[in-house]
Order: C-alpha cells, then structure tokens, then sequence
C-alpha cells in the first residue's frame, strides 16, 4: 500500500517538476484561422529562457515546407533551402519572437498538411535543445473569399450605400404612384 502511494506521488510530482524547468523553451504558432490557398501568413516562434542565465549565440533553425513560398523573414534571418536561420540572444527570465511570413500554396498542394518545425541549439555543433511544431491545412478558397481579395471594404460598403438609397428611393417612388392612383 506504502509502495503504491510512493509510486502515485512520483508520477504525479514528475509532470509539476517538468512545468518548472527553467532551460530554454519554444512554440511555433501558425495562427487560428487557416490560410487560404495563395494567402500570406505568419509563422511565429518564441523563444523563451526561464534559466538564470541569458542565451547567447544560439541558432535557431526554422523548416519552411518546400510547397510554401517564403515572403519576408524578419529579423537577421537568413534562408537556406527551406531553413531559415537566426542567431538568438535572449535575456534571462525574458522571450524573443522570431516572424517568417510564409504564402500557403495553391493548385494541387492546397490541401496539404503543412508542418513548420523550428529547433534551438544552444551550440553550432550540438543536438537541439528545444524543438516545437505548428501543421495548418489550407482553408478551401470560396467564391466569396476570392471576391474580397479583389474588392475593398471601402469599396463594399460604399455599394452597399448606393443599395440603400436606390431601394429607399424605390419604395418612395412606389407609395407615391400609389397615392395618384387612388
């Protein structure tokens, strides 16, 4: 009974332990709305040093799914097949975001399930230390949604305007004839 409680404690100390690691950590984080095909996005990876000591002189490295165009990497980035670099300097106790802006692609690759894995090393040579993973599925474009990657909101509500009054201007025209008739 003794051993079994002893056993209980630790698997559930373990997992109160593991919350309270202080190295460096990373999230990848595609976004909440699925792109559509040929839409621009965002991939954000932050990393955060819950150590007592700064990261200095890190790498990370980012994996860009080959079907995705890279757009623009923010930062000191820089692209090497499908990777993109950065060198990472990160205070004690604090979180870096690194941004590469990314176009979901279209054609027969619009469905697939796109996977960007970024990796830490704290050294060139070392295994990594951290590595984190978003996947997205491109959302299926609608007519509506290709309408709007054409057409302003301005625009939209402006037409929408020009509706009213015409309609406004309908139902006077119509109670008028009305009233003449009788």
């Amino acid at each position: 009974m003794f051993t079994a409680g002893l056993a209980a404690a630790v698997v559930f100390a373990v997992p109160a332990f593991a919350a309270q690691a202080t190295g460096p950590g990373l999230v990848v984080d595609a976004g909440a709305q699925p792109p559509r095909p040929g839409q621009e996005f965002a991939l954000r990876t932050t990393v955060t040093n819950g150590g007592g000591a700064p990261v200095t002189g890190a790498l990370l490295a980012q994996h860009v799914p080959e079907v995705m165009e890279i757009v623009e990497v923010e930062g000191d980035g820089v692209v090497r097949e499908g990777i993109v670099n950065w060198q990472v300097d990160v205070p004690a106790g604090e979180e870096a975001v690194y941004t590469v802006r990314v176009r979901a692609p279209e054609g027969e690759d619009a469905r697939e399930r796109l996977t960007s894995t970024a990796c830490l090393l704290l050294e060139r040579d070392s295994d990594p230390t951290a590595c984190a993973s978003d996947t997205v599925v491109p959302a299926e474009g609608t007519v509506m949604s290709r309408v709007s990657e054409y057409v302003e909101p301005a625009g939209l509500l402006r037409a929408a305007g020009v509706a009213l009054v015409l309609g406004l201007v309908w139902i006077l025209w119509r109670r008028v004839a009305v009233v003449r008739r009788g």
